[in-house]
């Protein structure tokens, strides 16, 4: 039967055994769920990634060897200066506890750590709260600065293009290039509608692609509203 012991450890360099095991070992996880009002259901929780798991013990340190310590006698002071030192310093610590096929082995930080020394007895009684850490860095950010002209650039807006409001006049001249398509096309924006100036000029087909330059045009009178 594997014996029940607790270490502490430090950088692989500083290691103790705890001299008296505690009576109980505590373990505490929490979820960090939040809570929602929703009209038809009323409360619910949406479940979210658990918080860091905690533990906690209580034992002593004797002032004098027991045959129920389980390692080699150390004095009360030197467990106390260095959990103190572990502490202060912000240092993670391997917690180990071993007991059969239920184990511990973390990496954590000294969350909190209480002794005193009882009238009559020259052990330290001592209580541990310890927190489940997790290590990170930050991360190192290049920050890339643009180039910029002294001169201050100033951009001039374009002010949007007013439609005219000059009416457009009620016949039109050919010029080199032109055709009735283009001449629709300037006037109602649709250059389909060809056959209507067409109808008006009382032009044939066939003399479409023979219109002469200089040739004065009618336009319907509702294509000049």
């Amino acid at each position: 039967m594997m014996e029940r012991a607790i270490y502490f450890a430090a950088n692989d360099q500083e290691m103790f055994r705890l001299p008296v095991n505690p009576e109980k070992v505590s373990v505490k996880t929490e979820g960090d769920g939040e809570e929602f009002t929703i009209a038809s259901l009323g409360r619910v929780n949406v479940p979210k990634d658990k918080k860091l798991s905690g533990f906690s013990l209580e034992s002593f340190f004797p002032a004098q060897p027991t045959h129920y310590s389980g390692a080699v006698f150390k004095e009360p002071q030197y467990y106390i200066a260095l959990l103190e030192k572990w502490m202060t310093n912000k240092q993670p610590v391997r917690y180990i506890y071993v007991n059969g096929s239920f184990t511990i082995n973390e990496l954590v930080t000294i969350e909190n750590f209480e002794y005193d020394e009882a009238f009559g007895s020259e052990d330290v009684n001592f209580s541990l709260e310890l927190k489940t850490y997790v290590p990170f860095a930050p991360k190192k950010m290049q920050v890339v600065k643009k180039q910029t002209s002294s001169a201050v650039q100033v951009v001039k807006k374009k002010a949007p293009t007013r439609p005219s409001t000059k009416p457009k006049p009620t016949t039109y001249t050919l010029k080199a290039g032109d055709n009735l398509w283009k001449v629709a096309k300037y006037y109602t924006g649709n250059g389909n509608r060809y056959p209507e100036l067409q109808k008006l000029n009382r032009i044939k087909d066939s003399q479409l692609r023979k219109l002469p330059i200089g040739l004065v045009l009618k336009i319907p009178t509702d294509w000049v509203k």
